[in-house]
């Protein structure tokens, strides 16, 4: 039951997380510099690196649903067989884009771990940093695996495929 929970708001716990932090940091550093006249390293490193997360993170929060941009005219005009088949094509060119961009971010990664860069004003591998890019594109991957076999499963038993996501979160 927990897990299901997690499952279903894993990416809004992150989003609100990353983008609380985000916040306050950007806070911080805006009254450090006005109030203070100086501002450190490595709040703009991490605020912009919690950036990066959280676009991440929102792209698979959108991926399950369908809900990101799109011109939906083709879905539209298709039956359920064409729609079917269409959403297939498009979460196959997903899975293998976010496929490659999980493989070589940790080949990246590998690579910072290897010659040990540290990001700059701190004592942390820089490896942490590009830590977003498999976990965001892994989630990624977790929710259109999970968004076609919604798909799937109402086609099957429907002979109908909606225009969002297949009836995930509904």
């Amino acid at each position: 039951m927990a897990w299901t929970r997690l499952g279903a708001s894993l990416e809004k716990w992150l989003i609100t997380v990353t983008y609380s932090y985000f916040c306050l940091i950007i806070l911080v550093e805006v009254v450090r510099r006005h109030v203070f006249g100086a501002t450190s390293m490595w709040g703009e490193m991490t605020a912009r690196y919690a950036f990066v997360l959280l676009v991440y993170v929102a792209v698979a929060e959108v991926a399950k649903t369908r809900d990101h941009i799109r011109i939906d005219i083709v879905p539209r005009m298709l039956g359920p067989t064409g729609r079917f088949c269409l959403y297939l094509y498009f979460d196959t060119l997903y899975l293998i884009l976010a496929a490659l961009v999980v493989w070589y971010s940790l080949q990246v990664m590998k690579l910072q771990i290897d010659t040990k860069t540290l990001m700059t004003g701190f004592d942390v591998n820089m490896a942490f940093a590009y830590a977003a890019l498999p976990l965001g594109w892994g989630l990624l991957i977790l929710r259109v695996l999970q968004r076609f076999a919604l798909t799937l499963r109402s086609y099957t038993r429907n002979a109908e495929v909606p225009l969002g996501g297949g009836g995930f979160g509904e």
